[in-house]
């Protein structure tokens, strides 16, 4: 064991005396890092360290294996071996391992990296902003009675822009491609729980609330519900998605990687909501991944299926109260 991990360190210690391009790639990719342009020698990225939302301030070197922050307010800077360990929560080893693995992957074939360079981001059919507009001015009396009924207040109607439709007797709630383009909208029955999405709602493409929650800083709470994500920002966290259901597609899984470096699983109590977490924390190893939790023995409290079922304070407590993936895990093999 002692020579193999010798060996490592020493093809490690190889490894790091030059990158290439494409092995960095491979790096920020992994690590979630929201590149927003590149130059000749430096990727350009949202700082993982700070609230960086708008003008990237992150530069990490094609092939020097290092990275800095020229925000004077954060200014953090260091080798990639560093970054691996801070933004993954690994040890020098598991790093270096990563790093390692990531190399002898990005030793690709032309086709190969021809492919990626030509692989097509999901296209989006602009859902028209002006039904939706027409939708959010129907709201009446009946509507707007039901939204408080939820728990949803004013505040959280508007900034949402929810509808109604008269003809279909059904609350609107819009949903939106990542770039922030209405692409359909979700419904659901006043009287009864029918729901009905608008034609092609492309729901394996984006999450409700994602155009919004990835400018917030970095922390994404995952809901399955659009109602549960309003009842987050009613809380105070306007940093919630939906899945839209009890699935987590590859493009969303990307869309979580490229625009959260913290989750926290806050899907349904149920069986099946507890099986798409734990496929979400397993196909976001390298996220800081935490699960929603009420208190020592309790998931939620009193027995409820989700957030709707709670009030904003019983949400604050399971949102702050938010343990890592190893300890729910262990909560589990507990009960």
């Amino acid at each position: 064991m002692d020579f193999l991990v010798k060996h490592s360190y020493r093809k490690i210690k190889m490894l790091l005396e030059a990158y290439s391009q494409a092995h960095m790639r491979a790096i920020v990719k992994t690590l979630g890092l929201d590149v927003r342009g590149e130059t000749s020698n430096d990727f350009l990225c949202l700082c993982p360290f700070h609230g960086n939302r708008d003008t990237p301030s992150f530069s990490v070197s094609h092939t020097k294996g290092l990275y800095i922050c020229f925000n004077p307010s954060c200014g953090v800077s260091g080798n990639i071996v560093e970054l691996v360990k801070d933004v993954t929560h690994r040890n020098d080893f598991e790093a270096l391992r990563l790093i390692l693995s990531l190399k002898e992957e990005s030793a690709e074939s032309f086709e190969d990296e021809l492919a990626a360079l030509l692989d097509e981001k999901p296209d989006f059919s602009e859902f028209p902003q002006n039904k939706l507009d027409e939708l959010f001015n129907a709201n009446d009396d009946r509507s707007i009675s039901y939204f408080h009924s939820r728990g949803f207040s004013d505040e959280a109607i508007n900034h949402f822009k929810l509808g109604y439709s008269k003809s279909q007797d059904m609350v609107i709630v819009p949903v939106h491609s990542p770039d922030g383009l209405p692409v359909g909208l979700v419904g659901r029955s006043i009287e009864g729980k029918r729901f009905k999405n608008s034609t092609n709602l492309p729901r394996s493409k984006t999450m409700f609330n994602i155009h919004r929650a990835k400018r917030e800083g970095g922390t994404i709470i995952i809901t399955e519900s659009s109602f549960d994500a309003i009842k987050l920002f009613d809380a105070g966290f306007p940093n919630a998605v939906a899945t839209l259901g009890g699935h987590i597609s590859g493009d969303n899984i990307e869309n979580l990687n490229r625009y959260a470096s913290k989750i926290i699983i806050a899907t349904d109590a149920d069986e099946a909501g507890r099986q798409l977490g734990k496929q979400i924390a397993y196909k976001l190893k390298n996220k800081e991944i935490l699960w929603a939790k009420y208190d020592k023995t309790s998931i939620y409290p009193n027995g409820a299926k989700d957030l709707g079922d709670m009030t904003n304070e019983e949400i604050i407590q399971c949102i702050t109260n938010a343990i890592p993936h190893y300890e729910y895990a262990n909560h589990l093999d507990e009960n």
